[in-house]
C-alpha cells in the first residue's frame, strides 16, 4: 500500500509555473542525474532505463519554457 501512495503523491511538475531560478535549478539537477545514470549504465547494469527518456523530456520542457520567456521578454522590449 505504501508504493501506491508514493505513486499518487508524485505529481508532475508544471514548469510554466516556476520562476526562472527554479527552472535553472531543475535543469542543472536533471542534467546531473542524467549524466550519473549514463555513467552507471556503462559501468554496471542500470535497471530503470525509462528514467533516461523521462529526464530528456523534462529537460526539453524546461528549455522550451525558458526560450518562450526569452522571446516574450524580447517582444516586450521591442514593443
Amino acid at each position: 500500500m505504501a508504493k501506491a501512495d508514493k505513486k499518487k503523491a508524485a505529481k508532475k511538475v508544471n514548469f510554466t509555473e516556476l520562476s526562472d531560478a527554479e527552472l535553472t535549478r531543475y535543469h542543472g539537477d536533471f542534467r546531473k542525474e542524467l549524466q550519473e545514470i549514463r555513467f552507471s549504465m556503462v559501468t554496471s547494469s542500470y535497471t530503470n532505463n525509462a528514467r533516461v527518456g523521462i529526464l530528456k523530456k523534462d529537460i526539453a520542457r524546461i528549455l522550451t519554457v525558458q526560450n518562450q520567456r526569452q522571446k516574450q521578454a524580447g517582444a516586450a522590449v521591442k514593443a
